[in-house]
């Protein structure tokens, strides 16, 4: 252990006087994140909601504190701490190549936490970002950077970890290089969906679709499947839905390649390998993202618009549409993992002989129209395009709320709302506590943002039903392992329970003996944490207080003494 911290030094000084004249090579087999059996929950570019997944989640056995390597020399550039997000994240530079990324850590390791916490005391903050040069934070192959959590957007203990190419900050697939993945069986097919008209247009195409009935070839060959010749419209489109699973998981994960020929001829390949974050949200067009929204099925579609630049699409001849005529065009699709276990489908496909009346996809026309109720007005501005689905858009506005219809059509643009309240909702917002939000599926409203005066804008990005509401209760605030006058001598941390059962709690402050302490907040669980080692509490009588605010300025705060005896 000496030795590799004095090479890790070395390495240090090293990178500090420009001594590191090469990059090493990536090889994730030789210096994985982590050293227990890597059993994955997430692979790389998974279909998640509105965004393809950009690296890996692999499992810590539940638990968290798992150490987590630095998987190559490089320096730090950047450490976040959020709520939100990756929660506490690593970026690491490997030379001028790639960066490695950490996500949902519970806690640095002590040279980083540190630091860290120093800052975090300096700007009185628990959220924080750095970016550092070369020389600030080196670091060695090998060598422990933090340890495994379950902080930010994560819902579960696991590390969340990327690869990415340093130039444009592109999202690589790690089992490309060298991250053993175990996995020995193929993928498993749900469905294929054939969509299909008359006219070679994507829009039309999508909103035509049925499932193909498939059988398989037989008992020994269950990785095989087939169908009937089945009669289309002259223009044919495939989606599937499909998973993968690897060893010692029950997780449905995401494919590694798919090929679609027509008799022999490859129409689409797609293959998981890298992708930019610019061009993820495309994920919504590469969905059948109405049937997703009605029936929450994944289906991939295998055919494109052609402005999409997805990388994974390696190849799409003629937009991944198939021309059909009288004569049968032999389909043949191929799912394959990395472990290059394969699942097949054979569909037989010709034009229909008799004539059929295709469903045409709406586009919306540019919208700029008012709405009025007792209320407020609304002016609603939406680009042409806006909306491309199986129904018209259509905007109404009654009462205090709004609604964008078909709920489960997707917005290719956002929707631009801007309110002008009456003098009696405006005496509302001026006295009490206004806020627009969405509502669920529940019929619950799920916060967007405040209302704080008679004139609010807002850009719409989904559609569906949305309204206005008043919080006017303050966060709540509670004692979660002590109480009031307790000794505290031998408590390592003090927790408290912090919540806001409308909107959300937009910032906090804790204090002891009226001096700000950290306060490290988890949303999950509602729970703010002080680690008392971090202060010196002479014995005697000490004061707490910790003050909150949720987001729309409704204010609480609790006091309570305790002693350290």
């Amino acid at each position: 252990m000496r030795l590799k911290l004095f090479t890790g030094i070395l390495l240090g000084v090293a990178y500090s006087w420009g001594l590191a004249q090469e990059t090493r090579p990536i090889d994730l087999s030789k210096q994985p994140p982590m050293t227990i059996d890597l059993r994955y929950s997430g692979t790389f570019s998974e279909l998640r909601p509105n965004h393809f997944h950009g690296g890996v989640d692999l499992k810590t056995n539940g638990r968290e504190g798992q150490p987590i390597y630095a998987i190559s020399d490089g320096h730090i550039r950047r450490i976040k701490v959020a709520t939100s997000g990756y929660g506490k994240v690593l970026y690491i530079d490997h030379g001028d190549t790639h960066t490695s990324v950490y996500g949902h850590l519970s806690q640095f390791s002590p040279r980083i936490q540190s630091y860290i916490k120093s800052e975090q005391y300096a700007t009185k903050s628990f959220e924080i970002e750095r970016y550092f040069s070369d020389d600030k934070f080196s670091v060695y192959e090998g060598e422990i950077i933090g340890y495994s959590g379950n902080t930010g957007n994560s819902f579960g203990p696991h590390l969340h970890f990327e690869l990415r190419q340093q130039q444009g900050q592109i999202p690589l697939n790690p089992l490309d290089y060298g991250l053993i993945a175990e996995d020995n069986d193929p993928p498993t097919l749900l469905g294929i969906y054939l969509y299909e008209n008359d006219s070679p247009s994507v829009d039309d195409l999508k909103v035509n679709r049925r499932r193909i009935p498939l059988q398989q070839v037989s008992d020994s060959l269950q990785t095989y499947y087939t169908s009937e010749t089945l009669e289309s419209g002259p223009y044919a489109g495939i989606g599937i839905e499909a998973f993968d699973r690897l060893d010692q998981s029950l997780n449905k994960n995401g494919l590694y390649r798919i090929t679609l020929s027509a008799n022999n001829s490859i129409v689409t390949s797609i293959q998981f390998d890298r992708f930019s974050f610019e061009a993820s949200p495309l994920i919504n067009q590469v969905i059948d993202f109405e049937f997703e929204q009605q029936s929450n099925k994944d289906v991939q579609l295998l055919f494109k618009k052609e402005r999409h630049s997805l990388e994974m699409y390696k190849r799409s001849a003629n937009l991944g549409i198939i021309p059909l005529d009288s004569t049968i065009t032999k389909l043949e699709l191929i799912l394959e993992d990395h472990s290059q276990n394969k699942t097949r489908a054979l569909i037989p496909l010709k034009k229909s002989d008799s004539a059929k009346i295709y469903k045409k996809a709406f586009t919306n026309k540019a919208i700029d129209s008012s709405f009025s109720s007792a209320a407020a007005n609304v002016t609603i501005t939406a680009l042409e395009k806006s909306m491309v689905s199986s129904a018209p858009l259509e905007i109404n506005f009654t009462s205090d709320t709004l609604y964008i219809t078909p709920e489960d059509g997707f917005l290719n643009t956002p929707v631009l709302a801007r309110f002008t309240f009456s003098d009696s909702l405006l005496q509302r917002i001026t006295n009490q506590k206004v806020y627009f939000g969405k509502v669920t599926k529940k019929e619950e409203l799920s916060f967007i943002t405040a209302v704080e005066n008679g004139v609010f804008e807002t850009s719409i990005r989904s559609a569906g039903k949305y309204a206005f509401s008043v919080d006017s209760l303050p966060p709540i605030i509670e004692a979660k392992n002590f109480t009031r006058g307790q000794n505290l001598k031998n408590f390592r941390y003090l927790t408290v329970n912090l919540k806001d059962n409308e909107t959300s709690i937009k910032r906090y402050n804790g204090y002891i003996d009226d001096q700000w302490v950290l306060f490290e907040y988890e949303p999950k669980d509602n729970t703010l944490k002080c680690d008392l080692n971090d202060l010196v509490l002479l014995e005697g009588r000490h004061t707490i207080l910790i003050e909150a605010e949720d987001a729309v300025n409704n204010r609480s705060s609790y006091k309570a003494q305790f002693e350290i005896k």
